[in-house]
Order: C-alpha cells, then sequence, then structure tokens
C-alpha cells in the first residue's frame, strides 16, 4: 500500500462477489467476475485473472453493505468507479489487485481513453493540482491540498441529539479536509472530527457545503487548532504531511 494510503485501521477481511469491467490498453472492453478479500470505506481487494496495472480504472459493482457505501444506500448493488493503485503476486501465481474507490464517476478524460492509466497529485511524476484548481467557489486558498484519504468520525449536535457518521478525506493540509458526509450540516456550523477509535477529538469549523459531480455532499473543513488537528491525523495513521501543505 502506497505511503499516501496507510490507514491505522486495516481493512476488513470480507468476502462479496464483484463484478469488475475495465478496458485493454486498446479501449477493448472487458468483464470479470471475483469476490472481495477485504474491503474498507475507502477501497478493497480482490483477486483479477485479466491483465491490468496501476492506475488503471475499473467500475466495479457489488452488495456492500451500508457503512461501506458514500451514495445509494439503498440499492442492491453498489457501483463505483475504482482506481488501481497496487497489484501483487500470491504463490499460486495469480495477483491480488488493491483499489480506491473514486465514486460514480469516473475521472477527467475517461470516456475519450477508458484504457488510459491516471495518477493521484501526489503520486511520483504526477503534475500538482494547485490550491483553488478544483476548488469550489468560497474554498479559493494560498496553499495546495494533498489527495490523502483518512478515515474519521464526524458528530454533529443539534436539537434531535447527537447525529455521527464514519467518513473519509478527500484531501487535505495541515489547516483543513474536504470531507463526504450525509448529515445535514449547514456553512458556518462547529463539528466534531475524531479518529475512528475517538482517540483525539477535535473541532471544526464548516466553510462551505457542496456536492459534486458525483451527487455527493462534501464539507470543506477548518481547523482552528492546528495543532489538535496533527494529533488527529496522527491518531488516525496518517504519515506527516510536507512543510508545502501548511
Amino acid at each position: 500500500m502506497p505511503p499516501s494510503e496507510r490507514r491505522r485501521d486495516p481493512r476488513m477481511g470480507m468476502n462479496v462477489t464483484v463484478q469488475v469491467r475495465g478496458h485493454d490498453k486498446d479501449g477493448a472492453p472487458w468483464e470479470e467476475m471475483t469476490a472481495s478479500d477485504d474491503i474498507s470505506y475507502g477501497g478493497a481487494s480482490f483477486p483479477l485473472r485479466h491483465d491490468h496495472g496501476v492506475g488503471q480504472v475499473l467500475l466495479l459493482s457489488a452488495p456492500l453493505p451500508r457503512n461501506f457505501r458514500r451514495y445509494d444506500l439503498a440499492e442492491t448493488s453498489y457501483k463505483s468507479y475504482a482506481l488501481v493503485r497496487n497489484s501483487r503476486a500470491t504463490q499460486t501465481g495469480s495477483r491480488i489487485v488493491g483499489v480506491m474507490f473514486l465514486g460514480r464517476v469516473p475521472p477527467k478524460g475517461f470516456e475519450a481513453k477508458p484504457g488510459g492509466r491516471y495518477r493521484l497529485p501526489t503520486d511520483p511524476r504526477a503534475a500538482k493540482a494547485r490550491a483553488g484548481s478544483d476548488a469550489p467557489p468560497g474554498e479559493r486558498r494560498r496553499h495546495e491540498r494533498l489527495q490523502l484519504f483518512v478515515d474519521l468520525r464526524l458528530k454533529r449536535a443539534g436539537v434531535s441529539g447527537v447525529m455521527e457518521e464514519q467518513t473519509v478525506t478527500e484531501n487535505l493540509s495541515r489547516g483543513g479536509a474536504r470531507v463526504f458526509t450525509t448529515l445535514p450540516v449547514a456553512q458556518g456550523e462547529t463539528i466534531s472530527v475524531s479518529d475512528l477509535d475517538a482517540t483525539v477529538l477535535c473541532d471544526a469549523v464548516v466553510r462551505n457545503v457542496f456536492v459534486g459531480p458525483d451527487r455527493v455532499t462534501r464539507l470543506n473543513l477548518h481547523f482552528p487548532d492546528t495543532r489538535a488537528f496533527e494529533r488527529l491525523l496522527q491518531a488516525a495513521g496518517t504519515p506527516p504531511l510536507p512543510p508545502d501543505a501548511a
């Protein structure tokens, strides 16, 4: 697993049927049925017989439990584009592929080149995505954010009691993060954020609420206490952020 995707909590061993659809480098489509080895909120791993490579985009369909979904909570099968992040050989000669869920929408350029290879902004030789290039109005910033995926827990206190959910970051910096959510949160609210084990808890101000092209709601969070946020990231298993992410 690449350094940018290390997590404190291992993926849960779970065996579910997975339909995998992909494309060869020349664009020819293929389809394969397999079964997962393990799953998390942000990705999964499974055996794959068809030729594949790191950076390849796949379309997965699987009956995932609700707590592993970002959307389509009531659908029988959960469909998500996924990015191949690693592939390893087993003692039997087969290969286990590790993927990161991308959501309903594939990367830009996928329709024109479905058999291409795609990189994250933090990958070697990948062009750095500067702050504000993909940010919605109201989220312009001087420093870039890094596309890191960290499992967190959100808590919101309301008139009907405390609401909470497990989520994952889409990107983050030392002072802020963008996270997926299903909570009824409004701009300007302060919510509590912790690692999954609630080892570290800190407050975050909701700077913006918006719905992405995949129809999933996101929160842009600002953490006034940057040291507390750094302790939170450490408790969640995130490697230290580079100075230019400050």
